[in-house]
């Protein structure tokens, strides 16, 4: 996954960040200008870019509601290269039939006040507040209304002490096919392979649409009534990333291959407001195995390139993101002794091995001798093995409060250490827009006939870290949905 070679602690993150600059200038498209001449035009009352989640979404009640709506999509397919069909299928919300079926009691009201405890209270509390009021309402709908399956288990997540993470039953790739069923069967007119380049402004400083490309070269020009933006985050955009998210230059990514940011940089080209306060959304990494691979395991010890211990193991994995994301590294490192290893199934052995014979893992007789050979303090990695031992046996983790089923004792030699890392799922920050999703200027007028949807601005809804898992892809439905009906409503009024 990140290299074939030995690793050295640096070396794993110089390779990160040359992946990321490889995906970053692979996704990119030319950019064209609105004067450039058209070898074809399509017209149509609300155009929609980025057929992930938000942008199906959108599309579809825009058709629902009325308007003849085009989605343009500069892969091949419907959602291939969104971060959406990528999720666990996690949203967040409040006051739902599934929690009243759980027998949890909770309202929107309170899911705002967590909301204001997780950065929400610098940021606009009029979408705080939208959020909070339709995250429930958009899981019904989801549920009752669409028949996307969700499991019966309501789960906590971040901080939350209130169980409020509604889990699709499978995979969020489950909730994409139904809605894009949703949009053909609206009649929306997908275009596929024609990556939209700049926006058309008018005289008057409306947007008209946008010009766009297909991969011959052959120009497009889309005239819309109205826009709406729904091409993701910038994760894969090396240049991004430095700039607007500098704490995370270099860490590896795993967003859809779409999220390359050039949907929001030919708004930015044109005066739109950028919001954003640097943070990004992640998990943590294992060199071996995409996604949050069971290597990554919550019994072993967990320590930093000093040798130490730095975290709860059982915490919350975005939280402990944000912590490694800021090592001077950007790496940390799983313990395992022999008991551990022998308790892997096939998949994982084999990708143990791999790890072993890449120089990821190292073995030793002793853990110190396994720390040795990747470059860390065995004394220090020793003396912490001790006393977590000794915390196990004493069934109370005093450092960090662990739970006791996990506090586990490292006692069966030989010892392994398995080097990790962290890996970006998104960024926070993109358009500046407001509860009717319509984009602002940077003089916080709204921009004429433009919208955006979803992570490409979700920067107005999250601060700088993740407040739950399952808030991003809610988002992305919940503005989608709004954001459609919205557009269509202008056109028609």
């Amino acid at each position: 996954m990140f290299q074939t070679n030995p690793m050295s602690r640096r070396s794993f993150v110089a390779l990160t960040a040359v992946g990321a600059l490889a995906a970053g200038l692979a996704g990119c498209a030319p950019r064209t200008t609105p004067t450039d001449k058209a070898d074809e035009t399509i017209s149509c009352d609300v155009l929609v870019i980025g057929s992930g989640a938000s942008g199906t979404t959108a599309a579809a009640e825009a058709a629902l509601s009325g308007a003849d709506t085009v989605l343009l999509e500069k892969h091949g397919g419907s959602g291939l290269a969104a971060s959406s069909s990528l999720a666990i299928g996690t949203l967040y919300g409040a006051g739902t039939k599934l929690q009243e079926a759980a027998g949890i009691e909770d309202t929107p009201d309170g899911l705002l006040e967590y909301f204001m405890t997780r950065g929400g209270d610098k940021l606009d509390p009029d979408m705080q507040q939208f959020c909070a009021e339709h995250f429930g309402e958009t899981i019904d709908w989801l549920s009752e209304e669409l028949g996307v399956p969700f499991k019966e288990k309501v789960s906590k997540k971040g901080s939350d002490t209130v169980p409020r993470g509604h889990n699709i039953d499978d995979r969020d790739e489950v909730a994409l096919e139904i809605m894009n069923k949703r949009a053909q069967e609206a009649g929306v007119r997908f275009v596929f392979n024609t990556a939209a380049e700049s926006l058309i402004v008018g005289p008057d400083g409306k947007i008209e649409g946008v010009m766009a490309a297909r991969p011959s070269g052959k120009r497009v020009q889309i005239d819309a009534k109205r826009t709406i933006i729904a091409t993701g985050g910038f994760c894969r955009n090396v240049e991004m990333i430095n700039e607007y998210c500098p704490d995370y230059q270099g860490v590896y990514t795993e967003v859809g291959e779409g999220c390359t940011g050039e949907g929001l940089q030919m708004g930015l080209d044109i005066g739109a407001a950028y919001i954003g306060h640097g943070g990004t959304n992640g998990i943590l990494a294992c060199p071996v195995e995409a996604g949050q691979s069971k290597l990554i395991d919550k019994k072993a010890m967990w320590i930093d390139s000093s040798g130490k211990r730095f975290v709860n193991e059982d915490g919350q994995t975005h939280d402990i993101y944000y912590t490694v994301s800021h090592f001077p590294d950007q790496i940390f490192y799983a313990v395992y002794d022999q008991a551990m290893v022998d308790a892997l199934d096939e998949h994982l052995a084999n990708c143990f091995e791999m790890g072993l014979e890449r120089g990821y893992f190292s073995q030793g007789d002793t853990v110190a001798a396994a720390a040795e050979d990747l470059g860390l303090d065995g004394a220090a990695v020793e003396a912490q093995l001790t006393a977590y031992n000794a915390m196990a046996a004493a069934g109370s983790d005093s450092e960090f409060n662990k739970k006791q089923e996990n506090l586990v004792a490292l006692t069966e030699g030989p010892f392994y250490v398995l080097s990790m890392g962290v890996c970006t799922h998104g960024s926070f920050g993109g358009y500046h827009v407001n509860t009717d999703f319509q984009v602002l200027d940077e003089q916080g007028e709204i921009i004429e006939n433009l919208y955006a949807v979803g992570e490409v601005s979700c920067g107005t809804f999250i601060y700088d870290d993740y407040p739950a898992g399952g808030c991003g892809l809610n988002y992305a439905y919940t503005s989608g949905r709004w954001a459609g009906k919205n557009a269509a409503q202008a056109v028609l009024a």
